[in-house]
């Protein structure tokens, strides 16, 4: 159940990303995804360092594993 919720937010965001390019310039979308991607993994990987946030599920390699 999780992995298709998983799936589904990756649908949107991808749907997202691309409606994005019809309202913003390539440019501004480009720069605002690589920053908050930046930004995400940074706070992230402090996060999970510190043991507040642990992540059960391995989405994208979950084939492997069955």
């Amino acid at each position: 159940m999780e992995q298709w919720i998983l799936w589904a937010l990756v649908a949107v965001g991808i749907g997202l990303l691309g409606l994005s390019f019809r309202v913003f310039s390539p440019r501004e979308v480009w720069l605002s995804f690589l920053l908050n991607a930046y930004a995400a993994s940074f706070f992230g990987s402090i996060v999970a360092g510190a043991g507040l946030l642990e992540y059960p599920v391995r989405f994208f390699f979950c084939f492997l594993y069955k």
